[in-house]
């Protein structure tokens, strides 16, 4: 690496101040010889090399988002993951293309902000309980369970249209199993356990997260789907819901990946510093990893 070549890790306006686990892996990279920066998308970021761990807001300018990734791109910025393949993966959309691809996801259909068509969906389905999450969401805004005889559902609040799923009891017991891959090869996992009488597993709503040992199965059924993307990955999370001896998949995240950073002190001490050392070293070793050009198809 020369001394001109830095890697912004990018967080949003809305939320500029890094986050401890963000400053931590930060560190982490600093001592590997990688200079670090923190800077919203929004910005446009003039750094060779971009990182887009924490930019939670993309999700109310999705097309601003979209145009930032192919203006960088077209500027010979150079993204970890492909930008094509984070534009894909910003419209909850993505969960119907892998299931018709063979992944085993929650089932999810998309319904566009009109009442009469989420009504026919919850017949048609046969769903007592579902759950209806924002097109373009973070951080759980928007995510809310209905039920069938009460709906109650401002559409206004999903001009974008709505992704709809059966609720699944299980995710209040067995909460949601986060598996993290460096290229494509599985790292560590945690799990985010909703407190009780709480069924949503995000930070906006008092989850626990620890570290944990996944079953195998759950292992091998996040492998399959990141198989089914349309690209592989340098570094993704995959979230699911463990019901039985199934592992079903909730949501895939190539652009957005706090449990990357936010891990155990085991896994954050050990694991993590050489994976993110493999996916960024390119940097030092240009033939180890080329992320100017894009990975393989799968």
């Amino acid at each position: 690496m020369t001394e001109q070549t830095v890697l912004a890790l990018i967080t949003c306006q809305t939320y500029p101040e890094p986050s401890d686990n963000l400053k931590t892996l930060a560190a982490c990279l600093e001592t590997m010889g990688v200079r670090t920066v923190f800077d919203a998308w929004q910005n446009h970021p003039s750094a060779p090399f971009l990182l887009p761990l924490c930019a939670w807001d993309y999700a109310a300018e999705p097309e601003a988002f979209r145009q930032w990734l192919e203006q960088a791109e077209q500027a010979g910025q150079r993204f970890i993951n492909p930008p094509e393949l984070m534009a894909w993966n910003m419209e909850k959309t993505y969960l119907c293309d892998l299931a018709v691809r063979g992944a085993q996801v929650i089932p999810s259909v998309f319904v566009p902000p009109q009442k009469a068509e989420l009504i026919d969906i919850l017949n048609r389905q046969g769903w007592t309980e579902a759950v209806i999450k924002p097109a373009f969401g973070q951080s759980g805004k928007g995510v809310v369970k209905v039920c069938a005889d009460v709906l109650d559902v401002d559409m206004a609040d999903y001009p974008q249209g709505m992704i709809i799923q059966p609720y699944i009891r299980e995710i209040e017991t067995a909460g949601e199993t986060s598996l993290v891959f460096f290229n494509g090869v599985f790292s560590h996992a945690v799990r985010r356990q909703p407190p009780q009488g709480e069924w949503r597993a995000n930070s906006a709503y008092g989850v626990s997260v620890f570290g944990i040992e996944p079953p195998e199965f759950a292992v091998r059924a996040a492998q399959d789907a990141l198989a089914a993307l349309p690209q592989m990955p340098v570094y993704a999370r995959v979230d699911g819901t463990l019901v039985g001896d199934t592992f079903l998949l909730n949501e895939l995240e190539t652009h957005r990946a706090r449990p990357v950073v936010c891990t155990p002190a085991k896994a954050r001490r050990n694991a993590l510093p050489e994976c993110w050392r493999s996916c960024l070293g390119n940097i030092h070793q240009p033939d180890f990893i080329n992320i100017n050009s894009k990975p393989q198809a799968v």
